[in-house]
C-alpha cells in the first residue's frame, strides 16, 4: 500500500515584496520632502493679471525672492483674479495678517519715478511684512504701494477737512518750514461731505503735535484782503511748487500735552482760518442795522475799540419770523446781521471769559456800549463790526429775534454826516431871522431914547443942585451912558447889515442855500459809498439790465 505524501505549507517573509514597500515608502517621503520644501501656499486676490506670469513672477522683500506666482484665476464673482503663490519655507514666518502686498512696475507719481528697473526684469510683487502675531493665507493687493514702511518709527494723527482744497497722497507735512512727515490716505466721506487725510509724522517729530496744534494747507502762496489790508507771504520753492500741510502752535500759546496715535485734528484752509477755528466757545448775537451793509462780509472781525472780540456769521442772517425772513418785515426796515462773540479771544480761559462778559454785558449796553460798521479797507471796500460807548444813545429794550438776542446798534458813517448836516440846515431854516432882526432894532431905539431922557435929566437944574458925591456919581453914569449910547449905534450898524437887502443878509442867505446844496449833492454820494464802498476808486457796478421774459 502507498502511502500519501503529506505537504504542508509554511509561512515565510518573501523579499520580493520589499521592492513596492520601499518604493511607497521612498514616494511619500518625496511628497512630504517636497511639501517642506514648498512652504506655504498663500492666496493673492488683485483686480487684474495684467503682467503677472505664472512660475515667473517673483514675490520679493528687499529685493530678495520669498516666493513665486505659481497659477491664477477668475475670482468666483468675475470681478478679480485670484494668484496662488508658493512661500519658501525659510520665510513662513513672514505671513503676518497684516503684511502688504503691492505690484512693483514703473510709476510716476508726486513721489518721483520708481519701478524703471522691472522694464528689463519683469514686474514683481513686493511684499511688506507687518508686526501681527497672528498669520494669514490670504491677502489684498494694493494699488498703490504703501509710503510708509512699518518698520519705521514715529506716530500717525488724523485730520478732517469740509471746505479746504483737497491735498494728494505723498504730500508734505512740514513744521515751521521743515518736512516731518507725510500724507499717507486721503478718502472722501460721501455721507459727512468731509475729507480725511492719515498723516504719519516720522520720529520723533511725532512729539511736536499737542492738543492746541493747529493744522493748515501750506500752499507757499498766501494773499488775505480783508478790512486790515493786503496781505502777502511766500514760502520756499519747493513748498510753492508741492504744496503740503503745516502745522504749529500758536503764537504767544505755550505746547499743550502730545497727543496718542489716532489723533484727530482739523485742517483748515489757511493759517488765519486755523486760528479763528479754536474759538469753540462762542455765544451768537443778532445786531439790525438801518443802513447798508454792503462790504460786510462772512468773517469780517467784531472788534472793540480795536481788539477783536468776535466774527460775523451770516449777513444778512437767515432768521425766519413768523413765516417771513427777518430782513424782509414789513414792519422792521432794519437789516439783521449774525454774529458770535468768542470768549478765547477776550481771556484765554474761555469759561472766565464767558462768565466776565455775560455778567457786564447788559450793564454795558445801558451805559451806551453799542455797535456800528466801520470802513475797513478803501481799496476793497469791506466793513468791519466795531463795538463802542456813544453818549446819550436811544434807550434800549432788551428782545429777542427768533433765538437770539439782539444787540443795539446805531448808524455811522458818510449817510451819519449828511443827516446831521441837514438837521443843522434845517434848524438854520426855521429860525426867523427877519423877525429877530426887528425885534433888535426897536429895541436899540429904546435904549437910544433911554439914553437921551437920562442926558436931559442929568442937564436940569434941579439935578445940578445935588450934594457933590451924587454929582460925581452922576458924571459917572452920564459917562457910562456916552459910551452905551456909542456901543448902541455900533450895535445898530452892526444889524443894519443883516436887515432883508443888506449885502450881509444877502451873503448870509446864499450860504445857507449853498449848504443846502451840498447837502443834496451829498446824499447821493452817501448811498452809492454805502453801497459800493470802494467806488471812489473803482467804477461803479452799474446794475444789469432785466431781460423780459416770455411765460413759456
Amino acid at each position: 500500500m502507498t502511502q500519501s505524501a503529506e505537504i504542508k505549507q509554511t509561512e515565510r517573509f518573501s523579499f520580493v515584496w520589499l521592492l513596492p514597500l520601499v518604493t511607497v515608502f521612498i514616494g511619500i517621503w518625496m511628497l512630504y520632502k517636497y511639501q517642506v520644501d514648498q512652504g506655504e501656499t498663500i492666496f493673492i486676490k488683485m483686480p487684474s493679471a495684467e503682467g503677472i506670469t505664472n512660475g515667473k513672477t517673483e514675490i520679493k522683500v528687499r529685493s530678495v525672492k520669498v516666493g513665486i506666482i505659481s497659477h491664477t484665476r477668475l475670482s468666483d464673482d468675475q470681478k478679480g483674479v485670484i494668484a496662488r503663490a508658493e512661500i519658501d519655507k525659510n520665510y513662513v514666518h513672514l505671513l503676518n495678517e497684516d503684511a502688504k502686498l503691492w505690484l512693483v512696475k514703473p510709476r510716476i507719481d508726486e513721489t518721483g519715478i520708481t519701478g524703471m528697473t522691472t522694464l528689463l526684469s519683469g514686474v514683481y510683487i513686493e511684499f511688506l511684512p507687518g508686526e501681527s502675531e497672528f498669520t494669514s493665507h490670504h491677502f489684498k493687493l494694493l494699488e498703490d504701494p504703501p509710503l510708509i514702511a512699518n518698520d519705521i518709527e514715529g506716530g500717525r494723527i488724523k485730520l478732517l477737512s469740509r471746505d479746504a482744497e483737497v491735498i494728494d497722497v505723498g504730500s508734505s507735512v512740514f513744521y515751521k518750514g521743515y518736512k516731518v512727515g507725510q500724507v499717507e490716505t486721503a478718502t472722501f466721506d460721501w455721507q459727512e461731505q468731509t475729507m480725511r487725510y492719515g498723516v504719519f509724522l516720522r520720529a520723533p517729530y511725532q512729539n511736536l503735535a499737542t492738543l492746541n496744534s493747529v493744522f493748515w494747507i501750506h500752499s507757499g502762496l498766501e494773499v488775505d484782503l480783508n478790512a486790515d489790508g493786503i496781505s502777502i507771504k511766500t514760502g520756499s520753492l519747493s513748498t510753492m511748487l508741492n504744496g503740503g500741510i503745516s502745522f504749529a502752535v500758536p503764537e504767544r500759546e505755550k505746547p499743550g500735552e502730545i497727543v496718542k496715535d489716532g489723533h484727530i485734528y482739523s485742517l483748515s484752509q489757511d493759517y488765519k482760518t486755523a486760528l479763528e477755528q479754536r474759538y469753540f466757545e462762542h455765544d451768537y448775537y443778532i445786531i439790525e442795522f438801518e443802513q447798508s451793509i454792503r462790504g460786510l462780509k462772512v468773517g469780517a472781525p467784531v472788534e472793540y475799540r480795536g481788539t477783536r472780540v468776535g466774527t460775523v456769521v451770516e449777513t444778512p442772517a437767515i432768521l425766519v419770523v413768523d413765516g417771513t425772513p427777518a430782513h424782509f418785515m414789513s414792519d422792521n426796515t432794519a437789516v439783521p446781521v449774525m454774529i458770535k462773540i468768542e470768549y478765547r479771544r477776550i481771556y484765554h480761559q474761555a469759561k472766565v471769559a464767558k462768565d466776565f462778559w455775560q455778567n457786564n454785558a447788559q450793564l454795558w449796553i445801558e451805559r451806551g456800549l453799542r455797535a456800528s460798521l466801520k470802513p475797513g479797507n478803501l481799496l476793497t471796500g469791506a466793513v468791519y463790526v466795531d463795538l463802542d460807548f456813544y453818549p446819550d444813545p436811544d434807550p434800549y429794550q432788551v428782545r429777542n429775534l427768533g433765538n437770539y438776542q439782539v444787540f443795539p446798534s446805531v448808524s455811522s458813517g458818510l449817510s451819519v454826516l449828511t443827516n446831521q448836516v441837514s438837521e443843522t440846515l434845517a434848524k438854520i431854516n426855521k429860525l426867523n431871522v427877519e423877525q429877530s432882526l426887528i425885534q433888535l432894532n426897536s429895541a436899540m431905539n429904546e435904549y437910544q431914547q433911554l439914553a437921551t431922557d437920562m442926558r436931559a435929566f442929568i442937564n436940569t437944574q434941579q439935578t445940578q443942585s445935588i450934594p457933590a458925591e451924587f454929582a460925581t456919581s452922576l458924571d459917572k453914569v452920564s459917562t457910562s451912558m456916552t459910551q452905551f449910547d456909542l456901543t448902541m449905534k455900533q450895535f445898530a450898524k452892526t444889524m443894519a447889515d443883516y436887515q432883508q437887502g443888506s449885502p450881509m443878509y444877502h451873503d448870509l442867505n446864499s450860504t445857507i442855500e449853498e449848504l443846502k446844496k451840498l447837502t443834496e449833492q451829498l446824499q447821493p454820494l452817501t448811498q452809492s459809498l454805502n453801497e459800493q464802498p470802494n467806488m471812489l476808486i473803482f467804477d461803479k457796478n452799474a446794475p444789469e439790465d432785466l431781460q423780459p421774459r416770455s411765460k413759456q
